[in-house]
């Protein structure tokens, strides 16, 4: 708690300098945003926790990943099994084993959500092709359906320069890290376009930790006076390593070695993406548009290591489609009316042998998961300053298991999911730059498919016929001032209340539905910006999340932190020189199958880094230098463990690292 306050007190001290610093300034340019309604809208009037990350903050942060870009933000965590950042586990809202299941993941509105149990590729798409990133907190399963619980975050690619463009970028770091990246961009009257290809690698903090992605994407646009389209394309491929988790005397000894007889755990996949988007608006009252994309995974994984080996060969395809329409209405002082329809179908071929050379299969299976969702979302102007939203969905969900070869008891089973959901919201705008919310809705996520069935042979293959989805109820308020274009302040409270998480049960490993369980936080963040010298910003989460009910009843939830506090501050010296610092504390969380909360605690964690980035003038187009620094005190810290009934397994976080890095866009 000592550190909580000592973070705080800086943080107050350094924004009090700031803002005595200030000279008020004009109201900044309207910001618009997609993700919160599914269509464009100016983000005072969205009612929730909004937070923006433009492809220059991108940039001018030297992160590598999206994870890395994200992780700073007011209640979102990542934690990582693999040991990088490419498939790291996010968290928002309170959420403990899979989390990721809970948080909705788009790219321009495109599923990027697994079918089954593994974490995103947060490297599909690379950096050089962001636009902007949008993160919405909180409860949105009306607009969005299945896992949209805790926030949706949507990643906005980029639709091609006036003219033509280039920009190139490179880094090197710590463990061999190092990350090149090209874009080419343009577009005339009609058309626009962009490519993009990115290289990231590293050999890893730890033994055994390496990984390998290459990514390539590009669109096309057509845009006329009333009619728009676009066709999107990407491939990434990603090789990684699994160092596995240490008894704590290993990880207090030598944080970096692999878990002892995990030397040639690893996973192969192949990503590819096509998605083709239509939008018709004769009127400015009125919009028709849709989407239908593909999406196709081939992953092979061989994991000798664990107690029953593990040789699989996986298929993902996913075919989405995805229209709707909006029309607004002169009733009162505006009413904007939004309806439509997602269908999703995601079919998986799982294949698995007892040797890596695959020449013994121990079972072939076929496992489908259909989609069908109906929404309606509506918002009414009160008053002027008065706006009340509504919002209705009901969807099916049918998953189906079907099984092709077996040594084993055949998996032939199936089961029909619905859930019908709503959400009621008030937006109060009393003056310019002030919005006050409140909500109330409900939320649903259907099992992953590898939950409801299991058939990688951890435990014994079968369908949990009896798994149902989770569902729960959220209570919302929050605020966001903003009475200059240099200063914002938004805090959010709420309350969720979830019944039937899914999770592993630590002594059997079955997939099981979890005692009711409440999920109470907070989330509050400043930012404030000087143009010519001055930028800082800081946030503060609280979460507690603990059981309702049964035999852990006032229980903590395990992996979730009681507090989190972060910060970020940059001087802008004259000659284009900036430099920064930031730190981040993070709580002591129970260990993933604690839920007895009978073992130690992980332990809590501070993190400081700094930087600074060069960016001359008299140089033609825009060059940008970078050296950074992170965990510079070489804090050995776990965000994340697992108990097995017996002890707590640690998986350690990276130890202290450099890079540099430059990008030029002419």
């Amino acid at each position: 708690m000592n550190k909580i306050l000592l973070c705080a007190l800086i943080l107050a001290c350094t924004l009090a300098v700031g803002l005595t610093a200030q000279t008020q300034e004009e109201q900044s340019d309207i910001e618009v945003v997609v993700t919160a309604s599914r269509v464009e809208e100016p983000v005072e009037k969205v009612p929730a926790y909004v937070s923006v990350i433009t492809a220059e903050e991108l940039t001018s942060s030297g992160q590598t990943t999206l994870a890395d870009a994200l992780e700073g933000l007011a209640g979102i965590r990542f934690r990582s099994f693999s040991g990088n950042a490419a498939l790291a586990e996010i968290s928002m809202r309170g959420f403990g084993e899979n989390s990721h299941g809970r948080v909705l993941v788009l790219v321009d509105g495109r599923r990027l959500n697994r079918a089954d149990l593994a974490s995103i590729n947060w490297l599909e798409i690379p950096v050089e092709n962001i636009e902007r990133i949008e993160v919405v907190r909180g409860g949105s399963s009306v607009l969005y359906g299945d896992n949209a619980v805790a926030g949706v975050i949507n990643i906005i690619t980029k639709k091609g320069a006036a003219g033509f463009d280039v920009a190139v970028s490179a880094q090197y770091g710590s463990f061999n890290q190092n990350q090149e990246g090209v874009e080419v961009s343009g577009s005339s009257d009609l058309f626009s376009f962009t490519i993009t290809g990115e290289h990231t690698a590293t050999d890893g903090y730890r033994d055994r930790s390496a990984f390998r992605s290459l990514a390539f994407g590009g669109n096309v646009g057509l845009d006329l006076e009333s009619l728009s389209s676009g066709l999107a394309l990407s491939y990434t491929r990603l090789f990684y390593e699994l160092p596995g988790a240490l008894k704590k005397a290993e990880f207090d000894t030598v944080p970096t070695q692999a878990q002892p007889g995990h030397d040639a755990d690893e996973a192969l996949g192949d990503y590819l993406n096509a998605d083709l988007s239509l939008s018709f608006s004769p009127t400015e009252r009125f919009l028709l548009s849709g989407k239908a994309g593909y999406r196709v995974r081939f992953i092979r994984s061989d994991i000798p290591s664990f107690f029953i080996p593990s040789f699989t060969d996986l298929t993902l395809q996913s075919v989405a489609l995805t229209p709707k329409f909006k029309l607004d209405l002169p009733l009162l002082g505006g009413n904007r009316l939004v309806v439509g329809v997602d269908g999703y179908f995601d079919h998986a071929n799982v294949a698995t042998y007892s040797n890596i050379s695959r020449s013994t299969t121990t079972l072939e299976t076929q496992v489908s998961k259909a989609t069908l969702g109906v929404y309606a979302a509506d918002d009414l102007d009160l008053l002027s300053s008065l706006t009340a939203s509504v919002g209705l969905r009901y969807e099916l969900a049918r998953i189906t298991a079907e099984t092709l070869k077996t040594s084993g008891t055949p998996i032939d089973d199936a089961k029909l999911h619905q859930a019908f959901v709503y959400d009621l919201g008030l937006l109060f705008t009393p003056v310019p730059g002030m919005k006050i919310w409140a909500g109330h809705g409900t939320v649903f996520r259907y099992p992953f498919v590898d939950e409801q069935v299991s058939m990688y042979g951890y435990v014994t293959d079968t369908f949990y016929a009896d798994l149902d989805p989770e569902r729960g109820y959220n209570i919302e308020i929050g605020f966001e001032v903003k009475p200059a274009r240099w200063l914002r302040w938004v805090s959010s409270g709420y309350l969720l209340d979830m019944n039937d998480e899914i999770a592993p049960d630590p002594v059997t490993f079955a997939n099981v539905n979890l005692d009711k369980t409440r999920h109470l936080g907070a989330e509050t963040a400043i930012e404030l910006s000087h143009p010519k010298w001055l930028e800082v910003s800081g946030n503060y989460t609280f979460t507690l999340a603990t059981f309702r009910e049964g035999t852990h009843q006032g229980n903590r939830v395990p992996l979730v932190p009681l507090h989190q506090v972060s910060g970020k501050a940059t001087l802008r010296f004259p000659l284009g020189f900036n430099v920064g610092v930031s730190g981040s504390y993070v709580t002591g969380v129970f260990a993933a199958g604690d839920l007895d909360n009978s073992q130690a605690m992980l332990p809590d964690y501070l993190l400081l880094g700094t930087f600074v980035r060069y960016q001359p003038d008299y140089v033609p187009g825009k060059l940008e230098v970078y050296v950074g620094v992170n965990n510079f005190l070489d804090v050995a810290y776990a965000p994340t463990g697992v108990y097995n009934g017996i002890e707590v397994y640690y998986y350690p976080g990276e130890g202290r690292s450099w890079k540099v890095g430059a990008s030029y866009r002419y």
